[in-house]
């Protein structure tokens, strides 16, 4: 990839956030330094923040993405009314168990908790309330279920599927396993790479969480 100056980054990032119609980039600014991309301002809704954050990592040249971004409501929903949403979404959540995630929204904020048996089942409960009208911010605090897998399992399938899924020469990624929490380093060419890494890492069996220190490489 061509050498990108962190002037370049900061233009197509406030392009980007311009030209794609599901964000209000009219109160958003955007800062560079050292392709370390930080994004400033104010939207309504906590789907705009969380989009924002999505189309800026997808930049060419970017390595970090700091979300300074406050949400300001227009017209506030009531909490309760929310709740009320949010657990009803969580009840029609295609791969999530009956009454497995619990939610509290306290003005706006939704925190999600609650045991599920997969990490694909954590990140679906949180889709499934994050775009909601009147969600200011989210905290995902679902437990993954121990499956009866072992620390050398748990990193061995990772590292199993990283390789089902990179070509040789793009394994820089170092898996490590404290108490079935799954540390992720090294490098990646690219944020898409980072996100399948994350996947592939909450996919694996016993995962109770995964700590991203990745790095994408220059």
């Amino acid at each position: 990839m061509p050498f990108r100056t962190d002037s370049d980054i900061q233009r197509d990032a406030l392009d980007e956030l311009t030209w794609d119609a599901a964000v209000d980039a009219r109160n958003l600014g955007v800062t560079v330094v050292g392709g370390i991309v930080t994004i400033t301002g104010q939207v309504d809704a906590y789907a705009q923040k969380r989009e924002a954050e999505r189309l800026v990592e997808m930049i060419p040249g970017v390595k970090e993405v700091i979300v300074k971004i406050d949400v300001i409501t227009v017209r506030a929903v009531a909490d309760a009314d929310l709740s009320a949403a949010v657990h009803n979404a969580l009840n029609w959540a295609a791969y999530l168990p009956d009454a497995a995630v619990s939610a509290r929204v306290e003005e706006g904020w939704v925190t999600l908790s609650g045991t599920v048996q997969w990490g694909f089942q954590r990140q679906n409960a949180e889709d499934a309330v994050r775009y909601m009208k009147g969600v200011t911010g989210l905290t995902n605090a679902i437990t993954v279920a121990n499956r009866g897998a072992v620390v050398g399992d748990i990193k061995s399938n990772i590292e199993a599927a990283l390789r089902r899924h990179y070509d040789a020469q793009d394994q820089h990624v170092l898996v490590s396993v404290d108490d079935r929490v799954v540390t992720l380093s090294g490098t990646v060419s690219s944020w898409w790479h980072r996100y399948l890494t994350r996947n592939s890492a909450w996919n694996a069996p016993g995962v109770e969480d995964v700590l991203d220190r990745m790095r994408i490489s220059d």
